[in-house]
């Protein structure tokens, strides 16, 4: 089994910041309108780049395409269905992608889901990647889970006591590796929040006595790399968070 750990610096959240604009999106949904497939705006915009397929809007059921910019047709490629709908419930959608490259044609299905608008308690996200490319195609594809508890979350970022678990975690499962996560935020003494992320990776069938001679060989190596993909991301984090919660502030 290898190990990673990383903790990073991220501008935060505030809570009401973010449960508005849970709502503000749930209420977008429900005020648009849907007539012959073509979507309007609660102000009577069109909606640009996405048709009603099948179903009631936006009921569960109801599956959505995103337009061609070249021909303006629906892409038969993509689609997106409302799977549940309930304010003081579950809401979830999922998306699914198809590519059909004739070498590795594949299936990219992903979902995701919150409990509760009026008051967001937990939201997670699901993807896994079919393939059909043969004998390797098991190799070829995996699947992914995140779920957050956000009770957790605010808790954590606090200065009261913290959650005996993490708020955040999640699996990525392959053929070969399975990666276990966990992330962990702590108040900083500026306000900021540090954020500490744990990965555990075990290998899986052929490789499991392979994977401690691969992290001896390239363990440092891959450590640094995950290292720096954190904190290009917390950049792109503190560059663009703040500017959008002022900007709703001022509004």
């Amino acid at each position: 089994m290898a190990r990673f750990q990383h903790t990073v610096t991220l501008a935060p959240v505030p809570r009401r910041w973010f449960e508005s604009c849970v709502a503000a999106l749930h209420d977008l949904a429900e005020g648009t309108d849907a007539e012959g497939g073509r979507l309007t705006l609660p102000d009577g915009r069109p909606l640009p780049g996405l048709v009603l397929a099948e179903g009631r809007h936006p009921e569960p059921g109801a599956r959505y395409r995103p337009v061609n910019e070249e021909d303006g047709e629906p892409d038969a490629d993509q689609c997106l269905t409302v799977l549940a709908r309930d304010r003081r419930g579950e809401t979830a959608l999922e998306v699914v992608t198809h590519d059909d490259d004739p070498d590795h044609p594949a299936r990219l299905v992903c979902a995701l889901g919150l409990t509760s608008v009026e008051r967001p308690r937990e939201a997670w996200l699901t993807a896994t990647l079919h393939s059909a490319g043969g004998k390797r195609a098991k190799y070829l594809g995996g699947t992914g889970r995140l779920r957050l508890d956000l009770g957790r979350w605010w808790q954590a970022t606090s200065h009261g006591r913290h959650p005996a678990r993490a708020p955040l975690g999640g699996t990525l499962t392959h053929a070969l590796v399975r990666v276990s996560v966990t992330v962990v935020p702590r108040p900083a003494p500026d306000g900021r929040w540090r954020v500490t992320v744990k990965a555990r990776i075990r290998g899986r069938s052929f490789a499991r006595p392979l994977l401690p001679l691969a992290a001896a060989v390239l363990g440092r190596r891959a450590r640094r790399a995950g290292a720096e993909a954190l904190e290009r991301a917390a950049v792109a984090w503190n560059a663009q968070v703040p500017a959008l919660v002022r900007k709703d502030g001022e509004d």
